[in-house]
């Protein structure tokens, strides 16, 4: 069986780039293969930082045969007298001037029509390819592209040469002003051309040039030299990740600081090291240790001057690190919020120190909400003050990766909860990480995300499409979970109300109400496990997230049971016939004694209903409430809701209105209806 090798060489990619690639390649090769019709076996995808390409095995030399039939004007329309109208003959010739012999008249809905039937013979797969991978190559979407030449050509990075390769031929191709052949590059150590007689033979002809193609196998050759080098290195998958992404050729390189830097907290070290430097940290007893150990792109030769490299930088950098923190150290931390006023948070949202003043007054707001005592609250206020004092510090000018966590190492003197918050404030990031450990960081999170979100939708810096510079869509997701973590039944329709007259400033409660949705449901299917309809339907309680969590999950429940639909049925006759109307009153003395029945079974089931809610139980809540089926059916067996006399109509709409308010303690349930039958 034949082989086809694709490989195409560049400068240096992205890594966010690179990894677009790796995920959509095959992909979008098996679809536009089965579009060409050409068979195929196993398709293997590489790249490197300067090459990406695939190799398909068992790859069909011809196309598949095909037929196909096109349906054309009526018999009548088509022919007049016998002969080919002007509508038969324009259909012909936009069907690549077919001929009369290629159509036949048969039956169809509607009467006799003209179909054209063609049969197209298979073509050579090399000559089908070029346009199959000009499809592909331009398929992607990179972060941002790059121009050269006269400016004609535009793509992830400027493309040096491909190969394109059948087993031993090569199929003609052109891409970006280069032509295929089967010559590529070495590893740039190494700088020489290499030519690939086969396509079977390309993985191993450029192992031995120095370029592992393969992102796994550069993985575990950076995990062979961490287990082999010596040292106890940090786990660190993502890093390990990453230099397999920017290396063709990983080669270790161990080298360490000088012994005075370890006295700078932990923090400090891991984003010099790690973050600026993308070098593995090591640990001696327990504590971080002066070795650290790097990889270079090439072989072990060069680990004399890329040693001396790492080593000067990371020493200047740490250097930098120590002054900044012993000016800092000169000053308690509360000093810093006097640069907060002259440093701007937003164009037209005023200034960091603006900002904290919302921050405090928005937490202790949701600190009585959660029934905070006096001294809890004090502890808010004082984490609230203090929360973003380390904006105006020397070291997170130079280190902003460090925000918050400065802070709290910086306020050694503050209550020890407030120095947590200060750290904890910023967890979780979104839908990933930990959570806070202490209710005072997840109650100054909570206050400072939903400042930023309010106000951002007040001056109409609304999230779209994939635009959204102040990340409100993480913070929402972070707000929920907070919520949902520690189990806090706030409504976020007060707290937005404080928010804005905090502001002076009203924001569309439709836009907001959209946004925070598009989240919690979300959180609801991803996190929860929680199904489509389901999440859809107590969506209608989203400012109440942690209500909305248990209702799903009493919903998911109950739908196991027997019965259930019919449950829903019978509410959403409730629901429907009741939703327009605007009023919930009326008046027992104009009920007759079906009516009656029915009222007596919610009077009884309300406040049990209430309770349960009053206590979270929405379990219980929810058995109650199924209670009510018999009672409802019976009702709508037995009473004309619509009846020509206003009074009763009114009066009944009125009741109904007040027991579909009871079921809306749970969501819109009626959505739960239409697929409910579809589920699987």
């Amino acid at each position: 069986m034949s082989e086809y090798l694709f490989e195409l060489l560049l400068e240096e990619m992205p890594p966010a780039d690179i990894e677009m690639i790796l995920n959509t390649l095959e992909t979008h090769l098996k679809d536009v293969l089965e579009k060409a019709r050409i068979e195929h076996g196993k398709i293997d995808v590489f790249s490197t930082p300067r090459r990406f390409g695939f190799l398909i095995h068992d790859i069909a030399l011809t196309q598949r045969d095909a037929t196909w039939t096109k349906k054309g004007p009526s018999e009548n329309v088509a022919f007049k007298g016998g002969k080919p109208t002007k509508a038969l003959e324009g259909f012909l010739k936009s069907n690549n001037n077919a001929q009369l012999s290629d159509i036949e008249i048969s039956e169809s809905e509607g009467g006799k029509y003209v179909f054209l039937k063609k049969f197209d013979q298979g073509m050579k797969t090399k000559a089908v390819l070029p346009q199959t991978l000009l499809t592909v190559l331009n398929s992607f979407q990179f972060t941002r592209s790059m121009k050269w030449g006269n400016g004609e050509f535009s793509y992830t990075r400027p493309v040096h040469s491909m190969i394109s390769i059948i087993d031993e031929e090569i199929v003609p191709f052109e891409f970006m002003g280069k032509k295929a052949s089967n010559v590529t590059k070495s590893h740039r150590y190494l700088d020489r051309e290499i030519t690939v007689r086969s396509a079977g033979d390309y993985e191993k002809i450029m192992k031995e040039s120095m370029v592992i193609i393969r992102t796994d196998e550069r993985e575990k050759m950076i995990l062979d030299e961490i287990k082999g080098c010596g040292l106890e290195v940090m786990k660190d998958d993502d890093l390990v990740y990453e230099i397999s992404m920017i290396t063709e050729y990983p080669q270790p390189v161990i080298g360490q600081f000088k012994t005075d830097y370890l006295t700078l907290p932990e923090p400090v070290l891991r984003t010099v090291l790690r973050h600026h430097q993308r070098t593995f940290i090591t640990r001696k007893n327990g504590k971080v240790s002066k070795e650290f150990l790097a990889f270079q792109d090439g072989p072990a030769s060069r680990a004399g001057n890329v040693k001396n490299g790492y080593e000067r930088v990371i020493n200047a950098r740490l250097s930098d690190a120590k002054f900044y923190q012993m000016e800092d150290l000169k000053y308690p931390l509360d000093h810093f919020n006097e640069k907060l006023a002259d440093m701007t948070f937003q164009k037209n949202l005023g200034t960091l120190m603006d900002k904290v003043e919302r921050i405090k007054e928005i937490a202790l707001k949701i600190g009585t909400f959660l029934n905070f005592g006096d001294q809890e609250l004090k502890i808010v206020e004082r984490a609230a003050i203090l929360s973003k004092s380390d904006l105006g510090t020397n070291m997170i000018y130079e280190f902003p990766e460090l925000q918050g966590i400065m802070g709290s190492i910086y306020a050694k003197n503050e209550d020890p909860r407030v120095a947590l918050a200060l750290k904890e404030q910023y967890v979780p990031d979104g839908l990933d990480g930990e959570f806070p450990s202490d209710t005072i960081g997840a109650v100054i999170g909570i206050a400072d995300r939903i400042d930023t979100v309010v106000a951002n939708f007040a001056i109409g810096e609304i999230p779209s499409g994939s635009r959204d510079p102040y990340a409100l869509r993480k913070k929402v997701f972070a707000i929920l979970r907070i919520l949902n973590n520690f189990e806090w039944d706030l409504d976020l329709k007060e707290i937005i109300s404080i928010v804005e007259n905090i502001l002076g400033k009203k924001v569309s409660m439709d836009n907001l109400t959209a946004f925070f949705k598009g989240r919690l449901d979300v959180i609801l299917r991803e996190n929860l496990n929680i199904s489509q309809d389901v999440s859809k339907a107590v969506l209608e309680l989203w400012n109440k997230p942690f209500r909305s969590a248990l209702s799903a999950q009493a919903i998911e429940k109950n739908r196991k049971e027997a019965g259930f639909e019919d449950f829903i049925i019978a509410y959403t006759r409730v629901h429907n016939i009741s939703k327009s109307h605007d009023s919930f009153e009326y008046h027992v003395d104009l009920f007759d004694d079906h009516e009656k029945k029915l009222f007596s079974a919610y009077v009884e089931t309300k406040p049990k209903v209430e309770e349960a809610l009053e206590h979270l139980n929405y379990e219980e809540a929810f058995e109650h409430l199924r209670s009510l089926k018999p009672s409802i059916d019976e009702y709508f067996d037995t009473v004309f809701v619509m009846s020509p006399r206003e009074d009763l109509r009114l009066n009944r709409l009125g009741f109904l209105k007040n027991l579909d308010q009871l079921f809306l303690n749970f969501g819109d349930l009626s959505l739960l209806l239409k697929n409910e039958s579809t589920r699987g």
